[in-house]
């Protein structure tokens, strides 16, 4: 049988040395790895110097965007990662988490719209919770499967139908479409009516979270068909596009709502129906029975399903 960079690990391998490994690949940095586990930069660059001998290879070099792994590094993390979760993960079941005393940082996906909305109320609980705990709120991407398989990122929360069947979730509310107008638009009404919402200059945000492709669909489905006059990437530029103007915007009705609390706007129903959809909260199995991980999706929980 073939042998493995991992076959060479010797019998009294210092976990650390995984954990230090495992961090500067993910991060591609020895400083930004060092800021993860809270250690110091010399710790983590006296880590490395360990695996380099240990290994008899260099592992990582320096490129323009950071560190390049070679080809051994590359081997050894498919292995390691996935051993350094298991290893951790029975730990975490065993351990308690001290929220008041953890300076762990926690990694978050959101939508443009989620950061909006959800950033505000989970770091003000945070805060009373844990208040040295660092939350990391990144934006949603294509790697997010692969980023919560490997542990780098442990929840991801809003629309995301593609990840149910791969990853354990759980529903945090329901949510439906408006419309969004400026306060003194011409449409008076509680429902705008077909015509004019068929009439109206609509803007559209292109962001893949932003729901628009189920939007037009429903819309479609009933011969309707939006006058789109601007495509923007994200939806928090949409106030100050829509107040004093005759622009309508379809979008979720609870940051309609925050945006009519912040500027001269209003909402208004729609005239044709748009299924609801549901926001959830995602993250890998292993995770599951991890105390620090179980207080996280609990704080989630209580501070977004009652919005």
């Amino acid at each position: 049988m073939a042998k493995t960079p991992a076959d060479d690990i010797p019998t009294r391998f210092d976990l650390n040395l995984v954990r230090a490994f495992v961090s500067i690949y993910e991060t591609r940095s020895v400083t930004q790895a060092a800021e993860r586990l809270n250690l110091t930069q010399p710790t983590i660059s006296h880590a490395l110097a360990r695996l380099r001998v240990l290994y008899n290879d260099r592992l990582f070099s320096r490129g323009s965007a950071g560190l390049v792994p070679t080809a051994v590094a590359e081997r050894l993390h498919e292995q390691l990662s996935v051993a350094l979760m298991a290893i951790e993960g029975t730990l975490d079941s065993r351990a308690s988490f001290q929220p008041l005393h953890s300076t762990r940082r926690f990694r978050i996906a959101l939508s443009d719209i989620g950061s909006l909305f959800f950033t505000p109320p989970l770091l003000k609980r945070f805060q009373v919770e844990a208040p040295s705990i660092q939350a990391e709120f990144v934006q949603l991407n294509d790697t997010l499967l692969d980023e919560l398989a490997r542990g780098t990122l442990d929840l991801a929360i809003g629309n995301l139908p593609s990840l149910h069947t791969h990853t354990r979730n759980e529903l945090l509310f329901r949510e439906r479409y408006v419309c969004l107008l400026a306060h003194d638009h011409s449409c008076t009404d509680a429902v705008i009516d077909l015509d004019t919402f068929s009439r109206a200059r609509h803007v559209m945000v292109t962001s893949p979270s932003s729901g628009h492709a189920l939007i037009d669909g429903a819309l479609a489905e009933r011969g309707v068909q939006r006058r789109v006059v601007a495509l923007v990437p994200q939806f928090s530029v949409l106030p100050s596009l829509v107040e004093d103007s005759d622009l309508v915007v379809v979008l979720p009705s609870r940051v309609a709502e925050l945006f009519v609390s912040q500027r001269r706007l209003r909402m208004a129903e729609l005239p044709v129906p748009i299924p609801d959809f549901e926001v959830r909260m995602h993250w890998h199995a292993r995770q599951e029975n991890a105390s620090a991980h179980k207080w996280l999706r609990d704080e989630v929980r209580r501070s977004l399903s009652g919005l």
